[in-house]
């Protein structure tokens, strides 16, 4: 396994004379730029400034530029930033979901931001193993999982709204065609594979600086080996809470701005910044675009205490909460009863999210499962003999559980099998906490909030949290 080096190293080893064509820098884009920067403007030397590009919808352009012998001047150092020419399909994900935030275009040409939505598109579709230029628009969107359609959250998406953010990426994915635009895909890999093998002109370099990679893919695999990969911190959500990485962040915005932050400061703007990737299984990674804003918020705060240390109450004051909510939070508040809590954390998941009518069908599927779930619970328990009243989870998985997951009298599917003991006791305790009848209007109760949400009302959200409402009180 080759040696991890730090930034000091490659710096010192390009002082010494020992230079590579292409350099990698993995990790969060708030301590990455600056560290490529840095070592960028060492490459360069005293007479060189580095170009710095982006989220190129291509990296052709840079390739050729770095191809050819530079006339005037020295040599040519090239930083890409987030180009995602090495990422896996987990960071595909993510492009997608960055692909659906911008909409459909409503006009005959793409603008600015749109562009750069339809060229992560394109190369989504690359790594999924998808040509985009087969067939219709429609047909190559159709190469996309389910499970990259959920946007910057995750989790699942209705079949109505799969359909629907289909139809919006293949309307953005022809506008590309139209405009030409190819993305990263496999012939970027393969430019980038021939500049690792014949090399650069003298003075010349190509930094790329990346929020992920495939580890296992053989160019990184070669840069890491011969020792131009560097590794720096990435931002991630923790099993039990909180996120790790933050520190980095924090101290790499202080050297830039002189001013720090107190810890619990810290842990504020943390929960009011930080949100998690998307992904079939997240990996706990945050986004790019919350730590970019962790970063933003912390220089806002940083102008209003110059030379000073940020505290809690400027925190709250000043930086709007739109962190991550974990969903299951607030399915625990609606279970117990506790309808305030409940109620509070769905304005802030519905707050904190980019699409908000996306969140909100998102979680009333999750929720129409959990109800669904309390009335299966219910009815096989009073088929087996089941009672109220076990809060002790270690008692109800070896003695409550296995009744209600094995055989039932008469024979017959047990819808319960399988299910997992944790996530039945929470089911269990919900149910028995609400009287029978209340348990057997649940099905009415969540198919009326179905019908409102689906346009009946033109107030979906009072319609869900009037549901909440009745559920937990």
């Amino acid at each position: 396994m080759a040696p991890r080096h730090s930034l000091s190293d490659l710096l010192s080893k390009i002082e010494g004379g020992e230079r590579f064509p292409v350099y990698l820098i993995v990790g969060d884009l708030v301590v990455a730029e600056p560290a490529a920067l840095q070592l960028a403007e060492a490459l360069a030397g005293e007479d060189g400034r580095p170009q710095v590009y982006r989220r190129p919808p291509t990296l052709a352009p840079l390739f050729d530029d770095l191809q050819t012998y530079s006339l005037f001047g020295g040599g040519k150092v090239l930083v890409a930033v987030d180009s995602a020419v090495l990422a896996d399909r987990k960071s595909a994900g993510a492009l997608v979901g960055e692909a659906l935030s911008v909409g459909r275009p409503s006009g005959d040409s793409l603008a600015g931001n749109q562009r750069e939505a339809a060229s992560r598109l394109v190369q989504a579709l690359h790594l999924f193993g998808v040509d985009p230029q087969r067939g219709t628009a429609a047909e190559a969107v159709e190469g996309l999982p389910d499970w990259s359609l959920a946007g910057a959250k995750g989790g699942r998406v209705g079949k109505a709204q799969a359909r629907s953010r289909r139809e919006d990426l293949a309307a953005l994915l022809e506008s590309a065609r139209q405009e030409g635009l190819r993305g990263i895909g496999s012939e970027g890999v393969a430019r980038l594979d021939d500049l690792l093998r014949r090399g650069l002109p003298d003075g010349h370099a190509l930094v790329l600086v990346e929020r992920g990679v495939d580890g296992d893919h053989p160019l990184a695999t070669r840069l890491r080996q011969q020792g131009s990969w560097l590794e720096l911190t990435s931002v991630r959500s923790e099993k039990r809470g909180g996120w790790s990485g933050v520190d980095a962040l924090a101290a790499q915005l202080e050297s830039e701005l002189g001013v720090g932050i107190r810890r619990d400061a810290l842990e504020e703007l943390t929960r009011r910044t930080l949100k998690a990737t998307s992904g079939r299984s997240r990996d706990g990674a945050a986004s790019a675009e919350s730590t970019g804003r962790f970063a933003a918020e912390y220089r806002k705060l940083a102008e209003l205490v110059p030379g000073g240390t940020i505290d809690r109450e400027l925190v709250a004051r000043v930086v709007t909460d739109r962190g991550e909510e974990d969903v299951w939070k607030l399915l625990d508040a609606v279970g117990e009863g506790r309808v305030g809590e409940a109620l509070r954390r769905l304005d802030r998941l519905l707050a904190g999210s980019n699409d908000a009518s996306g969140e909100l069908f998102s979680f009333f599927s999750l929720f129409a499962g959990f109800c669904r779930q309390l009335t299966l619970v219910r009815g096989v328990a009073e088929t087996v003999g089941v009672r109220a009243g076990e809060r002790n989870y270690r008692n109800f998985k070896d003695r409550v559980a296995p009744r209600l997951t094995g055989d039932l009298p008469g024979g017959g599917r047990n819808p319960l099998a399988g299910t997992h003991p944790f996530r039945l006791h929470r089911a269990y305790l919900a149910a028995f906490r609400l009287p029978a009848a209340t348990v057997a209007r649940l099905p009415e109760w969540v198919l009326e909030a179905e019908m409102a949400l689906k346009g009946e009302s033109g107030r979906p959200t009072a319609a869900l949290a009037a549901l909440i409402g009745r559920f937990a009180a």
